[in-house]
């Protein structure tokens, strides 16, 4: 079990515990950041993705797709937290298809959020094999995206931490 500290920003934790969730969201808390907690259990498409965004986030105007949801969670700027954010997601693998949806955006995400040097880091309760499969196509995407002659600099894929169920 490899274990999670809020100093390393912009990573993606797979495969947390409870207690390595409450463990980390205490640690970011103490550290002045934002906390955001998702639960996607239950969501059954990504008009309902959107909408739990939009609440939980408390997005400043409507929104319509997930492109929008991700460019507002992208630039936190109404939040105005210049320590950073972390966002603990449960209930990814239960999301009946709508896990891998978030969790595709989440490359995109956490590379905005370094361009502009706020804290960005994401822990998740799951691991299984289609949210792994999910994040690997996004930051194979987000290198590719690097590679391109127009790119800024630093662009790349997100680091991955897995780590073990306690």
């Amino acid at each position: 079990m490899s274990t999670a500290d809020i100093e390393r920003t912009f990573v993606i934790h797979l495969g947390m515990g409870d207690r390595q969730l409450a463990r980390l969201a205490e640690d970011a808390r103490s550290r002045g950041m934002t906390v955001i907690e998702l639960d996607l259990q239950g969501i059954v498409d990504r008009s309902g993705l959107v909408d739990h965004l939009a609440k939980a986030f408390t997005f400043p105007h409507n929104i319509h797709g997930l492109d929008a949801a991700a460019d507002l969670i992208s630039d936190l700027e109404w939040i105005g937290n210049i320590r950073g954010y972390l966002v603990v997601v449960r209930g990814v693998a239960g999301a009946t298809g709508v896990g891998e949806f978030f969790v595709s955006m989440l490359p995109n995400i956490v590379d905005r959020s370094r361009s502009q040097g706020v804290p960005f880091v994401v822990a998740i309760d799951a691991q299984d094999e289609r949210i792994q499969a999910a994040l690997s196509l996004a930051n194979l995407d987000m290198e590719q995206a690097g590679q391109l002659p127009w790119a800024q600099p630093g662009t790349g894929p997100a680091e991955v931490a897995f780590h073990g169920i306690d």
